[in-house]
């Protein structure tokens, strides 16, 4: 081969290769990057089942390889599709759509290719990956505290002439088009199929896709992975907070046939999280946290029905990592969660317990009951107020910049004007979203100086103090809150012991 820089000059390796691939794409043109839609590869995983000790195959659907980057790219122009055949778009019209997120992005994107406008409705839990994707592709994003479902039927409502809801959980084309096309797509990729695990955001792929494969092989086992602190299957747990995105909930959606379901199998954060990075790194599909729980429910299932040699096993990852850049992809998010350690450093202070850390300035403790103002008024030369309930239990922070940012990037409702930052809101309204604690008595035990300096690469402060655990409960009191000067200062006083300065900063 030549050096196409100096071309009398040959690499090392001049042995003649024959390449015989050839690109799917070459040689066709392609109206647009809706043509990609679907047909997404079935991947078999090889180092995966075997690190796992599972002799049985799995194969991955990379639903995260659709042109916006999940599966949510189907249902969005099958439902589009649908609403145009039934006349119910035109020059005026209007998207509105609840999502926690990538339903959301796939509406953003069919929206923008037809030139309308479209007002993306989301929780509070979502990355800021998606609502930046969602308004790069020129959508409103309209992030409440309320059920989103519900403002986005209210918006609906308000402009029933204008305003079309695709609405992914009632709407009936989300479960047939995979019916019609991820069910035969899966099928006509392997045959025979033993096990379907998938989760259920909607329940769109698993109802329709589940349906396909249970007509041709009715002994298929479908597979739900449930969140831990959901209660969709898994009725007789605790509703609780958890931190992957897209799939559980509280209540099945109309479009999920919950009939189909054989098992389910409940995955922790951690499990989930851990999982999506081993799949990228050992089998190089760049996935997202609810495909790291599928497949962690897969790996669980594999165990308990003990499939081995000939058996198949199809995961379905719906969406994929670039979501989450700033949340598992990144390592000092996983510490932060106690999902990994801090990397091993030799600083002589890298290891050392935070009870040493002697923290000068002192921040408000306000209870749930007080307002913006009220708040602003404790806070006088400081930036930071620890939010606790009448028992003294941890609620959250608020901040003077949190404030001034929501003050700046109000809510807009369509045909409203943007909304004044009110100060007489109770402050619980208005708490930092992801507002970081550490307990020094935490599942790992007493926490090191070098895991708080690697929380403070991603926050600006870290609120210490202690779990208590009540019945099936844990609470956290607060102690103190420690910021990236706080560590500063302790690592110079560390190194420079005869220079103790606690206010150096």
């Amino acid at each position: 081969m030549f050096n196409l820089i100096n071309p009398k000059q040959k690499y090392p390796h001049s042995r003649k290769e024959t390449y015989n691939w050839k690109s799917p794409y070459a040689n066709k043109v392609h109206n647009s990057i809706l043509d990609f839609v679907g047909n997404t590869p079935l991947i078999k995983l090889n180092r995966i089942p075997k690190d796992h000790g599972l002799s049985c195959e799995i194969y991955a659907k990379c639903e995260f390889m659709n042109p916006s980057g999940s599966s949510k790219d189907r249902i969005a122009l099958a439902m589009l599709k649908d609403a145009e055949h039934g006349g119910y778009i035109n020059d005026d019209t209007q998207f509105v759509e609840a999502t926690s997120g990538n339903t959301g992005t796939s509406v953003a994107l069919n929206a923008t290719l037809i030139e309308k406008k479209c007002y993306i409705v989301m929780g509070e839990k979502n990355s800021s990956e998606k609502v930046n994707t969602m308004r790069l592709l020129g959508a409103d994003v309209i992030v409440t505290k309320k059920s989103p479902t519900l403002l986005a039927r209210e918006i609906k409502d308000a402009h029933p002439d204008t305003v079309v809801m695709l609405d992914q959980f009632e709407n009936s084309v989300n479960p047939k088009i995979h019916y019609d096309t991820t069910g035969m797509e899966i099928i006509d990729a392997l045959g025979k199929v033993d096990v379907l695990v998938a989760g259920v955001g909607t329940g769109g792929t698993l109802s329709g896709a589940g349906h396909r494969i249970k007509e041709k092989y009715p002994k298929c086992i479908m597979v739900v992975a449930e969140p831990e602190g959901s209660t969709m299957f898994n009725v007789d747990s605790k509703s609780h907070p958890f931190l992957v995105e897209g799939i559980g909930g509280s209540s099945i959606p109309i479009v999920m046939d919950k009939s189909l379901v054989n098992e389910y199998e409940v995955v922790t954060d951690e499990e989930s999280f851990l999982m999506a990075r081993e799949v990228i790194q050992k089998e190089g599909l760049f996935c997202g946290g609810s495909s790291g729980a599928i497949m962690a429910a897969a790996i669980k299932t594999a165990h308990k029905n003990k499939l081995g040699p000939g058996h198949r096993i199809v995961v379905v990852l719906p969406d994929g990592m670039r979501n989450y850049m700033t949340k598992f992809v990144t390592d000092q998010w996983m510490e932060s969660h106690l999902f990994m350690d801090p990397p091993e450093h030799t600083m002589r202070w890298w290891n050392k317990p935070i009870n040493d850390l002697t923290l000068t300035n002192t921040y408000p403790v306000i209870t749930d009951t007080y307002t913006c103002l009220e708040a602003l008024l404790e806070m006088k030369n400081v930036n930071i107020a620890i939010v606790v309930n009448s028992k003294g239990w941890f609620v959250g922070a608020v901040s003077k910049d949190n404030f001034r940012n929501l003050a700046t990037n109000p809510t807009k409702l369509p045909s409203q004007n943007s909304e004044e930052f009110n100060f007489n809101d109770p402050v619980t309204d208005h708490l930092i979203k992801d507002c970081y604690k550490l307990a020094k008595n935490g599942k790992k035990g007493m926490p090191t100086m070098g895991l708080i300096s690697r929380m403070l690469d991603i926050t600006p402060f870290v609120v210490i103090g202690q779990n208590i655990y009540e019945s099936d409960e844990v609470l956290f009191l607060p102690e103190s809150v420690a910021t990236g000067d706080d560590i500063l200062n302790y690592i110079f006083s560390f190194n420079n012991k005869d220079h103790r300065y606690t206010n150096l900063i």
